[in-house]
């Protein structure tokens, strides 16, 4: 993985704002849908979305894998409330910093869906959730893409080399 970007803009204010009218992230349910086979379908397991911002793609893979029990966090208060309303029926959402705040339990499953190339320093991020996985977690990232204002990574096929965890 390598910084691209000096300036990481993804503050809260900038995605409260973005996640706030509701429609950000609906096409993330197509990357979703391709993760059910890395969880076994007929398992009763936990599962945490890591920066699942309103909640679009964790809401259409539960819909695959009901025996899971999945649940959403993000930093974005608007994007959480906007999570819980659209799908609060059916998966817990609650607001969470990766820099500041610490999990409260463990989970079968850690997901990290299109989120750790917005985070500062992703390594340290990945290595902080590993041991709250109780036995995978998984990760997306985009694959050599640039020219997003928010991206502030790139990855390729030697990002992870390097994590020995993984």
């Amino acid at each position: 993985m390598k910084r691209i970007l000096k300036k990481n803009i993804n503050t809260k204010k900038y995605w409260n704002k973005l996640l706030n009218r509701g429609e950000w992230g609906k096409e993330r349910g197509a990357i979703y849908e391709k993760l059910y086979k890395y969880i076994p379908k007929n398992e009763k397991a936990t599962a945490l979305d890591i920066g699942c911002a309103i909640g679009h793609g964790i809401a259409t893979l539960s819909r695959i894998l009901p025996n899971i029990n999945f649940e959403g966090c993000d930093f974005s208060y608007n994007g959480i409330q906007k999570a819980k309303k659209f799908y609060g029926n059916k998966i817990s959402f609650f607001v969470h910093n990766v820099y500041k705040d610490k999990l409260k339990k463990n989970y079968d499953y850690i997901l990290f869906i299109e989120t750790l190339e917005h985070l500062n320093n992703p390594e340290k991020i990945l290595k902080k959730y590993i041991k709250f996985a109780n036995k995978k977690v998984l990760v997306t990232v985009p694959y050599k893409e640039v020219g997003w204002k928010e991206h502030i990574y790139y990855f390729d096929e030697n990002s992870f080399k390097d994590i020995k965890e993984f």
